[in-house]
């Protein structure tokens, strides 16, 4: 029943989508519209770099040039609505940057080798724009893997909500406690009992005015979430996340190297396929060539 739900959910987005971009009203999707008289706040997106991984095409673009060098970028995003931000992912924890191999494991490192620089550490880029862990309105986690939550320590001592989806939580929870490290690395979840962790089902509507909702997409792990931003100038953004490695996922239908369940994974990229028919902008989080040509914080992000 928890995985039908979480479809019915991924596919009602796709019609927020739609919603978006002007295919449908908000009345007929939702039964409601946000008052008129609420004030337009301006909503922007700035993206940042992580470092990169050092890894192998097949292990993003599944039985794709096998053996083929790869370099990707790790990426997290910093979302304003108004005066208030909300964080999308937090990349790789600090310790990437000083002994990968002892903190992520020789295993690990090999398939995925990272370079970082300490002054990539989620913390130290978003003071960019002015910005300290203790001043986020949220941070919404795609996901638990090591370079998309392996940050979430800079919150601890803080009371910023931290928003993943119940499913996602679970599988957290049970990779920790086997003391083993994988995509999941237990030290990055050491201060889990000292951060503000919200778990979710579904659909979240950060802000209650349909400009910035998590919602679930099912793949790569079962609790797999990615985020939609509905800015200012009227453009939808679609952050993918782990749901889409590169354009070329998307464009033919490869799922990704690394899934929990391949076929769920595959069956989102043809929704996301279809949300850029309709006018949406689908972010992959890893495709290097996406990411060479486009602008980090602190400049505002463009698809």
């Amino acid at each position: 029943m928890a995985a039908e739900i979480s479809r019915r959910h991924f596919f009602k987005f796709a019609g927020a989508t739609a919603l978006a971009c002007g295919a449908v009203n908000a009345e007929d999707l939702f039964g409601h519209v946000p008052s008129a008289s609420a004030a337009v706040l301006e909503v922007k997106a700035k993206a940042f770099k992580c470092g990169i991984l050092k890894t192998q095409t097949q292990y993003m673009l599944k039985d794709t040039r096998v053996g083929t060098p790869m370099d990707i970028p790790v990426t997290f995003f910093v979302i304003s609505h108004g005066k208030d931000w909300v964080a999308f992912d937090t990349g790789n924890n600090a310790m990437v940057a000083k002994d990968p191999v002892a903190y992520w494991g020789e295993a690990v490192t090999k398939a995925y080798y990272p370079v970082m620089k300490d002054y990539e550490e989620f913390q130290v880029q978003v003071q960019k724009i002015g910005l300290k862990p203790k001043d986020f309105k949220a941070v919404i986690l795609s996901h638990g893997h090591l370079d998309h939550a392996g940050a979430i320590d800079n919150f601890k001592g803080t009371d910023v909500p931290i928003y993943l989806q119940g499913k996602e939580l679970e599988i957290i929870k049970k990779a920790v406690a086997t003391g083993e490290r994988s995509a999941y690395i237990p030290a990055d979840f050491a201060a889990i009992d000292q951060l503000n962790i919200k778990p979710v089902d579904g659909l979240f509507d950060v802000f209650g005015d349909q400009t910035v909702i998590a919602f679930p997409t099912p793949g790569h792990t079962d609790g797999h979430q990615s985020l939609f931003v509905k800015q200012t100038n009227g453009k939808a953004l679609i952050l993918a996340a782990d749901a889409m490695y590169t354009i070329e996922n998307m464009r033919d239908a490869i799922p990704p190297g690394l899934a929990m369940n391949i076929p769920t994974a595959t069956q989102g990229l043809y929704v996301f396929k279809v949300m850029s028919y309709i006018g949406a902008s689908v972010v992959p989080s890893h495709d290097p060539g996406y990411w060479e040509t486009k602008a980090l914080s602190p400049k505002d992000f463009e698809a």
